[in-house]
């Protein structure tokens, strides 16, 4: 019986994971169309083509790494290997092609990441909008986030002088000129990822924690937006995986295996940058298609029910009366806030207005569609406010009869 080679299994890893993070985009560009509309895509909508773009040609690199350079590159050799590769040998031409692939592949990595990260600032950014104090808080995120990414920029440019000994074979260039395993590059991006990671989530989970939310539901936003967690021990994982390998010891050794820090296996770069990313791109894209699979939940849910809920939120200035003239006015202006999904889709869907008191600035709100069915009580200040409108019809010899009632 034949088996599979880790080549083979890896390429089918790299493709599988790649059409996973297709159908991930693609509901969530479903759920934004279905709930916005395509005119009401925002800016991390079109940030999040370009990361899609940027995954798309990492996983290539990959690839090629495995499949057309035999996982080799300008690393895993003695000095006297080094001198007697012939520079015209086929393994020669693969460990320069290996390396060349290798920092094109590690750019795109480090760019899909902060791609991910500005997608996240933008989302909050629409989350919070008008909360106190948290304008200033983004924007802290915005110089963070662009400083280490041009931090890491410029450690991959220039940690090894001139450029092209980062794919130079004899003699040997060093550690920081042999991109696949280059201590100082993979130590650095792992850091600058990790603390940013840290700076992205103390924004919504300090917010979500003081929201007047139900338990439950606030335990749902805290394990969604704490996706970066698992983000990082990714990335501390890939670093690991590339800076260490498994070596054996001698038979008197009671451990049968050593770990050494260096001159590793290649390939190890490909293997977890791929992996890592795509972790992030599910994680970013999580709070998009959760309400998505929600709505439906709630839809079949209520097919066996007698009557239609709708909960929707509303500002405290501007809750409807029950007059029906400015019910519908009100019903416009709400259509015409940002982020409102349309009338139709109002039964699946829900949003709440975090109301704060005076000499806050103005409202903001919760995304719509991460928590239905909530009632909450008013407050003076940062409390949510859901009004719940129940909607019966009743039959009758001459038609069907809709009365509405607000709560």
């Amino acid at each position: 019986m034949s088996t599979t080679s880790p080549e083979q299994k890896f390429i089918s890893e790299v493709w599988g994971l790649q059409g996973t993070a297709y159908v991930v985009v693609a509901l969530r560009y479903y759920s934004r169309f279905t709930v916005l509309g395509w005119r009401c895509l925002a800016w991390d909508d079109i940030l999040m083509l370009l990361a899609i773009m940027a995954y798309t040609a990492e996983s290539v690199m990959a690839y090629l790494v495995v499949a057309h350079w035999k996982g080799l590159a300008n690393n895993a050799m003695t000095d006297e290997q080094r001198a007697a590769l012939d520079p015209q040998s086929l393994e020669w031409g693969l460990r320069v092609n290996g390396s060349k692939t290798h920092v094109c592949g590690l750019l795109l990595y480090t760019t899909l990441l902060w791609l991910l990260k500005a997608c996240w600032l933008l989302y909050y950014s629409r989350l919070a909008y008008g909360v106190y104090n948290t304008r200033r808080v983004i924007h802290g995120g915005i110089v963070i986030t662009a400083g280490s990414y041009v931090a890491c920029l410029l450690v991959a440019l220039f940690k090894c002088v001139p450029f092209d000994h980062q794919w130079q074979i004899n003699p040997s260039p060093g550690n920081h000129c042999m991109p696949a395993i280059s201590t100082i590059q993979t130590v650095f991006v792992m850091v600058m990822n990790t603390l940013s990671d840290f700076y992205l989530m103390a924004i919504p989970l300090p917010l979500i924690w003081r929201s007047n939310l139900p338990l439950r539901k606030k335990l749902i936003l805290l394990v969604m937006f704490s996706g970066g967690f698992l983000e990082m021990a990714f990335g501390i994982l890939r670093c690991v995986s590339i800076l260490t390998v498994g070596v054996p010891r001698p038979p008197s050794s009671p451990h049968p295996l050593a770990f050494k820090l260096g001159d590793t296996d290649p390939s190890q770069s490909g293997y977890w940058s791929v992996r890592e990313s795509f972790v992030c791109i599910v994680l970013t894209n999580l709070p998009m298609v959760y309400p998505l699979f929600k709505r439906f939940i709630d839809k079949g849910r209520s097919v066996t029910g007698t009557k239609s809920v709708t909960t929707r939120g509303y500002k405290l200035n501007s809750m409807p009366s029950r007059a029906n003239g400015n019910y519908r006015r009100q019903q416009q202006q709400q259509q015409q806030a940002p982020y409102s999904g349309p009338n139709n889709d109002g039964a699946w869907d829900s949003k709440e207005q975090i109301i704060h008191g005076r000499g806050h600035g103005p409202e903001s709100s919760i995304e719509a569609g991460t928590l239905s069915d909530m009632s909450a009580e008013p407050a003076p200040s940062d409390h949510i406010v859901v009004t719940t409108e129940f909607t019966i019809i009743e039959p009758s010899p001459r038609g069907s009869r809709t009365s509405s009632r607000e709560t």
